[in-house]
């Protein structure tokens, strides 16, 4: 009985008193614990002064409606249907805090989590939208300067793209110049979503004068701070498509951040379409017998030399599944290669002066050298 005469010299407001034993039982709000504490109180000791609100919450749970205006209108223009709360309260609030409840055996919970759940749910009464621990966008109320701030997920979207173009790289340089397949597709996307920028995540790259054919490369094009949400899918589709840009997309789908990671572990088999080039006229049975001697075969690939400044300098092991000729002309071949992802594939036919070992050209027994090459399927 001394610790209940104890616990109301802190002259706290009935919530604070009940929060201090938050996890005592289930069922009850913080605000309920307190009466059947300051009952509890009264029928031994007598009357007690509570007050209306007190030194921890300064009465901020009488403020809902403040805090859900102003909630309400930094987030008017947004398109969103999840959302979650976050709050900031004075550090030395919740110390003071800590430290009572720490003196109660630590049964209790802080008044950002109360204060969270609580507007959470006045929020949504009063808005119609749901709560998502993966939100569409984070509201944080500031309750030390009275403001708002939001974090808004962004915007994920699936697909595959084909690339009909030998001049074009996936992603933007340096300086933001030039097409980029990310910029052809990404800047369509800013316009429908008012987002600030974005970014497009691919299940590997092709070069930027290796055309992307067959059943197309997945990505996720991902937009920052995204106004709109709800984008019509086709009409996004069709303004790429019908650009004269030479990308295409399709399969078209809402994603999130999973799928970016899903598609770039994924480790897809790829059949190449490629023009090979000789200085003498190319023999057939060479070729032939070269093509042979690839089945199955396991090839070591140091990181090329084209590529070194960009990627760490590793041997890496890669199985060729197969290399079938097409057809031979002359000095020219063409020839169909099907590999395990990752197979740098021009090396794989000049061989990068030894770096991949062995080479189409080190079998062949003279310099083979890429004219064209296009990818046509990713065996998904």
């Amino acid at each position: 009985m001394n610790s209940l005469q104890d616990l109301f010299s802190h002259n706290l407001c009935i919530r604070c008193t009940g929060r201090i034993f938050a996890s005592v039982d289930t069922g009850l709000t913080d605000y309920e614990r307190g009466l059947k504490l300051a009952f509890t109180y009264k029928a031994f000791f007598g009357h007690v002064e509570i007050p209306e609100s007190c030194y921890i919450c300064k009465g901020i749970f009488k403020n809902l409606g403040m805090y859900l205006n102003m909630a309400v209108d930094a987030i008017s223009s947004m398109e969103y249907d999840t959302f979650l709360i976050g709050s900031k309260f004075d550090p030395d609030i919740l110390l003071e805090e800590q430290k009572i409840q720490n003196k109660y055996g630590n049964k209790g919970e802080s008044i950002k989590k109360e204060f969270n759940r609580e507007f959470g749910k006045y929020f949504s009464e009063h808005t119609g939208k749901e709560f998502s621990k993966n939100p569409d966008i984070l509201i944080e109320i500031n309750t030390i300067y009275d403001s708002v701030n939001l974090i808004v997920r962004p915007l994920y979207i699936y697909g595959t793209y084909t690339k009909k173009r030998r001049d074009i790289p996936q992603t933007r340089w340096i300086n933001g110049t030039g097409d980029s397949i990310e910029s052809l597709i990404g800047e369509v996307l800013l316009k429908y979503s008012a987002g600030k920028n974005y970014k497009l995540h691919g299940s590997g790259r092709e070069d930027v004068d290796v055309m992307m054919l067959g059943n197309g490369r997945e990505f996720v094009i991902e937009i920052d701070e995204p106004v709109y949400r709800n984008i019509n899918l086709n009409e996004f589709m069709d303004e790429v498509n019908g650009s004269g840009s030479g990308i295409l997309i399709s399969d078209l789908e809402f994603s999130d951040k999973d799928k970016i990671r899903e598609i770039k572990e994924a480790a897809y088999d790829k059949v190449y379409m490629a023009t090979l080039e000789s200085d003498e006229e190319i023999s057939r049975e060479k070729l032939e017998s070269t093509a042979m001697a690839f089945k199955n075969l396991v090839i070591s690939q140091r990181t090329p030399v084209r590529v070194i400044g960009n990627r760490a300098d590793l041997i890496r092991k890669k199985e060729i599944k197969y290399i079938n000729i097409e057809d031979i002309h002359d000095k020219e071949a063409t020839i169909k290669i099907c590999s395990q992802s990752g197979t740098y594939i021009k090396e794989l036919i000049n061989g990068d002066n030894g770096r991949t070992v062995p080479s189409m050209s080190s079998m062949y027994g003279r310099e083979l050298r890429v004219k064209s090459l296009d990818v046509i399927k990713i065996m998904r």
